[in-house]
């Protein structure tokens, strides 16, 4: 395992163990996402990539705040459990960010609740018409489509990233 992927497992279980010991990350792992994953593991691997975003983004000195990154990843999509109240795809894709930013101000800081709010907010841009306000909304924003892109096109990429996120889990 390299320096940086065990940096980025550290962070996980640092800055997201409420998030992931939390009875709704508990049922977004049982929740079908993109018809290959689930809600839970989809967030993981969101997280993972979001956070070799960053490493990146460190190289050229720009700083982002890894606690709530972390958070807003792990939460960004919590708002589609259940979705049956959705009446389509369209409304889910309008609503659920909403839904997964109320919810994700429970597991924020009070310093970081606005940063993880917009993460949540605005991670699907430019499918909806407002961009995030921050670094860490864009770093999601990208990491989403992605994590998206790795779920549904390569299954050996899924494997291999789901391997990894159940390391993660039953720590």
């Amino acid at each position: 395992m390299s320096i940086l992927q065990k940096q980025n497992i550290d962070n996980i279980e640092k800055y997201g163990r409420p998030v992931l010991s939390s009875l709704k990350f508990r049922e977004a792992l049982s929740q079908c996402h993109h018809h290959s994953s689930t809600v839970g593991m989809h967030s993981l691997n969101v997280t993972f990539i979001a956070l070799g975003i960053c490493n990146m983004m460190k190289m050229l000195h720009l700083q982002v705040d890894t606690k709530a990154l972390v958070i807003g990843c792990l939460c960004h999509d919590l708002g589609i459990l259940d979705r049956s109240h959705f009446s389509s795809g369209p409304e889910m894709c309008k609503i659920h960010p909403v839904e997964s930013a109320d919810l994700s101000v429970f597991f924020a800081d009070p310093e970081n609740r606005e940063t993880v709010y917009d993460i949540c907010r605005h991670h699907m841009f430019p499918l909806m018409a407002t961009p995030p306000k921050t670094r860490e909304g864009w770093v999601i924003t990208l990491a989403d489509k992605i994590s998206a892109v790795g779920e549904v096109a390569l299954p050996p990429v899924r494997r291999k990233w789901e391997e990894r996120n159940l390391k993660v889990i039953a720590a």
